[in-house]
């Protein structure tokens, strides 16, 4: 029986001997190197990223219905009307509310976690184990728990605040405009603050016990020393993790469409809820692709505008 080397020399007419030189060769050559390792995922982010973003970039110049099969050149009309639109900034504004709301809260959270997850006590190894679980579990399951547990008339969370006595009546969590962006921003924060948590662990884990002793020896106290010493060593970190999830916060749909599909009335739809609706709901993919255009737009520019004032790369690298 042959084997798959055998069948491969076979086909190439390729002598055994000269496969090694094959691979010596391929190595020696950098650019051939780099084309082997570097090109299938370059190639990958092409079909997957960049040519959806340029289809929906040129989406954005045609008056272009889901139900027409012919695409009108309108040049930047799409923009323009979309720019003009109160519904559009309007849900800009609530985009802008649910990302920093939600940055923050993780942020506050991420940290706070990482200390005390970065100190020895027993038990910590299995701690460490099970506060991951929630970045695990899926955003569906995220989504339809928390819809369940916050429901007005049945949610577990009512009837908790209820029996101890913290509230007289059941309140609608997602059906109130007033909290509905809060409710969303307080959830979405227990799934995702653990992404931070998980960054500034694997930093503060890196920080040598010899500071900590220097510091005890003359005289730091814990704020003194988280001032100091924790906070300079993980400011680069912090940086970072604050742009990503920035990003993704102002993208996010998912946990937005599970729990209250942009309601009440409009109160929580954010961008991303915008173009879905004005793409599938009104069928209007011309407006959506131009909406579309202006949110790559926004976050390429904040993307630009915080490197160039906080420069992350170069914090990371000290």
């Amino acid at each position: 029986m042959s084997t798959l080397q055998d069948t491969v020399n076979n086909w190439f007419r390729i002598p055994k001997k000269s496969w090694g030189g094959l691979i010596e060769t391929l190595f020696e050559d950098k650019k051939a190197l780099i084309g082997l390792t570097v090109g299938p995922a370059t190639l990958l982010m092409l079909f997957a990223s960049f040519l959806p973003i340029l289809w929906a970039l040129n989406l954005g110049l045609y008056d272009a219905g889901a139900l027409s099969p012919t695409w009108t050149w309108v040049g930047i009309q799409n923009y323009v009307d979309v720019l003009n639109s109160p519904a559009y900034w309007d849900a800009f504004w609530r985009s802008l509310s649910f990302g920093f709301g939600s940055v923050a809260v993780q942020l506050v959270v991420g940290v706070g976690t990482a200390l005390m997850l970065s100190r020895e006590f027993r038990g910590v190894v299995l701690a460490r184990a099970m506060i991951f679980l929630p970045y695990l579990i899926p955003t569906v399951v995220v989504g339809m728990v928390f819809r369940l547990m916050l429901n007005g008339n049945y949610g577990i969370i009512n009837v908790l605040l209820v029996d101890i006595g913290l509230i007289n009546q059941p309140i609608g969590w997602l059906t109130s405009g007033a909290i509905a962006l809060p409710t969303l921003i307080v959830a979405n924060s227990w799934k995702f603050a653990i992404f931070i948590t998980i960054m500034v662990l694997a930093r503060l884990q890196s920080i040598p016990n010899e500071f900590y002793e220097a510091a005890t020896m003359n005289g730091a106290g814990p704020i003194r020393k988280f001032r100091d010493i924790t906070l300079p060593q993980i400011k680069g970190v912090i940086l970072l993790t604050l742009l990503l999830r920035g990003i993704w916060m102002f993208n996010k749909f998912d946990i937005i469409y599970i729990m209250t599909t942009g309601g009440p009335g409009q109160s929580t739809t954010t961008l991303p809820i915008y173009i879905f609706e004005m793409a599938f709901l009104n069928f209007r993919l011309g407006q959506a692709g131009a909406i579309a255009g202006t949110l790559f737009g926004f976050l390429g520019v904040g993307a630009i505008v915080y490197f160039v004032g906080f420069n992350p790369a170069e914090e990371v690298g000290r």
